[in-house]
């Protein structure tokens, strides 16, 4: 017989939320907070993507989603922060800011300047390669 601790265990990795990463996967997937109002705690730490849609059904959000979870190693490589708004009705400042409607991908490099902005899922490719062209990942690369 298992001790009940292993059991409540087990539930909470069962039930553990969807946007959250496993142990084993290095992908930093968050929910956007609809009061944070910038990105100032990343800043020269971490690039941010943002991912916003109408909800996490949406067709690009999930494609975006996917993505994420497949290169998992390359965004951890890259210092890549996932921060997802999946609910407009929340009217979240950064939405706001951005003047978000319907689905949108930026990526916001590590000195808070928007890189790209897409109506559309940016590819890892060009994700990639658009952040390894960076002066900074440059040096990240050469280890400088």
């Amino acid at each position: 017989m298992k001790p009940i601790w292993m059991t409540g265990l087990a539930a909470l990795l069962v039930c553990a939320p969807a946007g959250l990463a496993s142990a084993s996967a290095s992908v930093d997937f968050q929910t956007l907070p609809a009061d944070q109002s910038d990105l100032a705690p990343y800043r020269w730490d971490r690039r941010v993507v943002l991912i916003f849609a109408p909800s996490e059904t949406d067709p690009q959000f999930r494609a975006a989603r996917k993505m994420v979870e497949a290169q998992a190693a390359g965004i951890s490589e890259r210092d890549i922060t996932i921060l997802a708004d999946t609910t407009p009705e929340m009217a979240g400042a950064l939405r706001g800011k951005f003047g978000v409607d319907g689905f949108r991908m930026l990526l916001i490099g590590k000195d808070g300047g928007v890189k790209m902005d897409r109506a559309e899922p940016i590819s890892a490719e060009t994700l990639f390669s658009t952040i390894d062209a960076m002066p900074m990942r440059q040096r990240e690369m050469r280890g400088d």
